[in-house]
């Protein structure tokens, strides 16, 4: 098949982006979703569970997602 006219072209291409663009493109984008978050970042801790029923009822008490 045969295109009854000229091909329709939408928008333009982007032009090829270093991996170095690309990291600071993400690190900007986490930023500022970090700044959208309602949780705050957690600071690192251990928490030793006795059992893997302990470990899942601690998980459900958490309010704060970024804990697991």
């Amino acid at each position: 098949m045969e295109a009854a006219g000229p091909m329709k072209v939408v928008g333009s291409r982007m032009p090829p982006v270093t991996p170095a663009e690309c990291r600071r493109r993400a690190l900007i984008l986490q930023r500022q979703a970090d700044r959208l978050n309602p949780y705050p970042k957690a600071r690192g801790f251990v928490f030793r569970a006795k059992s893997w029923e302990q470990y899942a009822e601690w998980r459900k008490q958490q309010d704060n997602p970024r804990l697991w």
